[in-house]
């Protein structure tokens, strides 16, 4: 989004955590590999240095909250409202206009100025009432997942801020989401329909020609919490006939205790906790289905991730999947785990071997351009202003 106000002449400030600048760069240098490798990759060519702004006090002081492993709902509370109040402050002195993330809007949007600055939103996540309300049905179902709800869902946060999670599209004069779900979430929550504006993220997609896995190789990839639906999938692949040589393998840097023990007990399945990014795109490559479960999902990009690389998916309608479609997408009702089974015994025979599936999954990414993302953000932008 900021290169797409940067490239159309629109951007004022960048306001943002971590960026490799040129000075961090440079500076850089001496920092184990795995880290300035993903250090780096936080930069965006077209992005001048100079509307750029870091606040490196505020992300130092939130990383060391997470390092000690402080719940990440209060850290987030916490430590968000700087990035928002950052933006009020740039834009009352250059008396520019809004454009926050969801997380970052409340006190820009509810700040005063002497101007009259318009307010777009970008809604990345959907409607936390929703997310609480799936996630406390879930919770009934599955208490053994209660960690990971309370982290979700933010139980622990106190009236005022879930306000300004939940209440800040009030003040925006236009929404942006980024599927269809995430849009519906608002609508419900008493958005005007008109204001929503549906946008899905872009993808590069591989210029790899795809090859197709003999056996069944299921790939999962994601934080291993509730909200995910880890708990959902090992509960269908323990119940799934399957091909004696199916496996499984759990792509996590986390995972929640309850799920873990869940994770034990469950036959065929490699848990992997970190990988480079060249080591993931080679497990999309060589897996036969990418499959995320997930309860509730603003869109989830690891599904564009997945098919970019000739990699069928498997996910529910709480995602952007019916945004994205195709002969290579599967979508299932979420928390409905009889489906899941059933998809997997049935993708367990189709899969192996079939190289034109995957090359339809290309062909679905293939219409996700982040080129497509930025110009369709700018003119819906403009036509709103």
């Amino acid at each position: 989004m900021p290169l797409a106000l940067a490239e159309s002449e629109s951007l004022d400030s960048f306001i943002t955590d971590v960026y490799a600048t040129e000075t961090v760069k440079r500076l850089s240098r001496g920092l184990p590999p795995r880290l300035r490798e993903k250090l780096l990759a936080r930069r965006t060519t077209g992005i001048p240095d100079d509307q750029v702004r870091c606040l490196w006090t505020a992300t130092v002081f939130e990383r060391a909250n997470f390092h000690l492993k402080r719940p990440e709902s209060l850290v987030y509370a916490r430590y968000d409202p700087e990035f928002s109040k950052h933006a009020a402050e740039r834009a009352r002195k250059n008396r520019s206009h809004l454009f926050l993330y969801s997380p970052y809007a409340w006190e820009a949007f509810t700040a005063r100025y002497r101007h009259t600055p318009h307010k777009a939103l970008f809604q990345f996540h959907p409607h936390p009432a929703l997310e609480s309300r799936i996630l406390a049905e879930d919770k009934k179902r599955f208490p053994f997942v209660r960690e990971s709800y309370t982290e979700e869902a933010g139980v622990r946060l106190d009236e005022q801020l879930r306000q300004r999670n939940s209440d800040a599209w009030k003040h925006a004069d236009v929404i942006f989401c980024a599927s269809s779900f995430t849009r519906q979430s608002l609508v419900e929550a008493g958005a005007a329909e008109a204001k929503c504006l549906v946008i899905p993220y872009g993808i590069d997609v591989s210029k790899t020609k795809p090859h197709a896995p003999e056996t069944f190789k299921a790939l999962f990839v994601g934080a291993g919490s509730q909200r995910k639906g880890l708990h959902h999938l090992l509960l269908a692949w323990q119940k799934a006939r399957l091909p004696n040589d199916s496996k499984l393998t759990l792509v996590c840097r986390t995972i929640d205790s309850g799920i873990f023990a869940l994770l034990k007990s469950t036959p065929n399945v490699e848990l992997l906790r970190s990988l480079t990014r060249a080591e993931l795109v080679e497990q999309f490559r060589t897996s036969t289905l990418f499959v995320m479960p997930s309860l509730v999902e603003g869109f989830g990009q690891v599904y564009l991730e997945a098919l970019a690389e000739g990699c069928p998916v498997l996910g529910t309608a709480n995602t952007a999947l019916p945004d994205i479609s195709g002969a290579a997408v599967n979508i299932i009702d979420a928390g409905h785990i009889d489906q899941l089974v059933s998809q997997l015994e049935k993708l367990s025979h189709e899969l192996p071997g079939n190289t034109n599936i995957r090359e339809a999954a290309q062909q679905s990414a293939e219409r996700f351009s982040w080129l497509r993302f930025r110009r369709t953000l700018m003119s819906e932008l403009l036509a709103a202003n």
